[in-house]
């Protein structure tokens, strides 16, 4: 790890003297750990860090969530691996392939995991209550980052120690799936245990890990596990906190839901991942669906919305009429055309609807009986979208599934979900309803490229994206995914 260059990153989050403290390093192969390692303000900086790079995670997040779904379609401006990530035909070299960034959350939890206990008896400021707090940051952060790394790679390298010099040999091989979810559960658990209800600030509280962040994560980490009881405990544990709930879908003729968007922090957050122009703290979210379009919204999503004309979510607040440009990132008010001045808006990783549906589905898996609660879910849903038709939700598994998933692509398009949705989906007991996978898939491409993908879709370890070439070149030890292995 290049460290100078990685900690000059810390001077968007913390006040000067903090950050000059780390920019004042010693060469570049002394351990970290041997001088800085002494306060409260230093480990909060390493903390910091990863909460920087979380920020910079926020495209590849879109990409892996959304690229392989059906919600989006490809716009103007693509460039070739984007394309060939949407289309399937990925090859190692492919660019959106690469897992760095979240490695690099990892390494920064992991360093303040290991050495912020020591600090406690270093700074009598630095209290052991904080401490705890700062360590349930840290393991949250980690099992986030593992969490879209086992979605999207299946296998990877488990990485518990932190990585403190260049010249430090660090080859790891893969762990599997399993083994993977495992510690993402070790991680949650012990986060669960110190993590805040609240901080001193909303942005703070919206975009730092909490106690309620950590339960966020949890119920979708168990429902990608199949345990539907674990799932329902923790959706319960926001659902009843009196923290969140549903804002109103229209306030004085407005379109109150659009809020959630701009300005965002609204009283359905959980956990967003902050911007803020004042702070010079900015995304590409204006370029990638605004100036540039790499991404519209999909003839298929287009068709959800259409079958209710009054949801407000539609027209005007996901997407603009014409164009097809996702208005919910490029506008300042609903069903206006009013625009953003800013690429600030944060990027909304969960928030209670995420868990009014994340409940719904654990539902439905328990079994018939469950199916009314289910459907009461979704339609609180549907109902504060200004939809008034009954929901018809049909009587088997599959049924209502599909009017659940309908019904996530409508509040979520966007949103880094879609194929992470579809993929969890089909592969539940044993990929029960990979047919269905395939079925939707094939809703968002194109007629001519239908054949190839369907065939490929088949393949399971296809799901999967390849490791980077890159990273097999530099970790000997690593294995290129089963589908991959004679692509170059």
């Amino acid at each position: 790890m290049k460290i100078i260059y990685k900690i000059m990153l810390l001077c968007l989050l913390l006040p000067a003297t903090s950050c000059q403290k780390w920019l004042d390093l010693k060469p570049q192969n002394e351990q970290v750990s041997d001088a800085y390692w002494t306060n409260k303000a230093e480990v909060e900086a390493v903390l910091g860090a990863a909460y920087v790079k979380l920020q910079g995670a926020v495209k590849t997040m879109l990409v892996w969530g959304e690229g392989r779904g059906n919600t989006l379609s490809l716009g103007g401006y693509v460039d070739v691996d984007l394309s060939r990530l949407k289309n399937f035909s990925l090859l190692p070299t492919n660019s959106y392939a690469k897992w760095g960034e979240f490695y690099q959350i990892i390494n920064y939890a992991n360093m303040v995991i290991k050495y912020a206990p020591a600090v406690v008896e270093k700074d009598p400021s630095f209290n052991q209550a904080t401490m705890a707090s700062f360590l349930s940051e840290a393991y949250f952060l980690r099992a986030l980052s593992y969490f879209y790394i086992v979605r999207s790679f299946g296998e990877a390298p488990l990485i518990l120690e932190p990585y403190m010099d260049d010249q430090q040999a660090y080859e790891l091989p893969k762990s599997s799936k399993a083994q993977l979810f495992e510690q993402i559960i070790q991680d949650l658990t012990v986060a669960a245990t110190n993590g805040k209800e609240i901080w001193p600030t909303v942005w703070e509280t919206k975009g730092r890990s909490t106690k309620w962040a950590i339960q966020a994560l949890l119920a979708d980490v168990y429902l990608w596990l199949g345990k539907y009881d674990e799932a329902i405990i923790s959706c319960n544990a926001i659902l009843q906190s009196g923290k969140y709930g549903l804002i109103q879908g229209t306030v004085n003729n407005k379109n109150n839901w659009f809020s959630i968007f701009n300005p965002g922090n609204s009283n359905e957050g959980i956990f967003e991942v902050q911007f803020d122009y004042s702070k010079n703290q900015t995304n590409k979210l204006m370029e990638i669906f605004g100036s540039n379009y790499n991404w519209i919204i999909s003839n298929y999503c287009v068709s959800l919305f259409i079958e209710n004309a009054e949801d407000i979510r539609g027209v005007g607040a996901s997407y603009e009429t014409i164009s097809y440009k996702l208005w919910k990132y490029l506008g300042a008010e609903g069903n206006t055309t009013i625009p953003r001045p800013y690429s600030d808006q944060n990027w909304i990783i969960y928030r209670i609807a995420d868990i009014y549906l994340m409940k719904a589905e654990a539902l439905i898996m328990k079994g018939e009986s469950y199916y009314p609660q289910a459907v009461e879910l979704i339609t609180a849903i549907r109902s504060r979208a200004a939809i008034s038709r009954p929901l018809e939700a049909g009587s088997t598994e599959l049924d209502l599934l599909k009017v659940l998933m309908e019904e996530r692509a409508r509040e979520f398009v966007g949103e880094g979900k879609r194929w992470f949705d579809l993929l969890r989906v089909a592969q539940r007991d044993q990929y029960k309803y990979k047919e269905y996978l395939i079925e939707q898939v094939l809703l968002g491409v194109s007629g001519a490229s239908t054949p190839v993908i369907r065939s490929l879709l088949l393949n399971e370890n296809a799901h999967y994206l390849p490791i980077h070439a890159d990273e097999l070149k530099y970790n000997k030890l690593l294995v290129q995914n089963p589908y991959y292995e004679n692509l170059n």
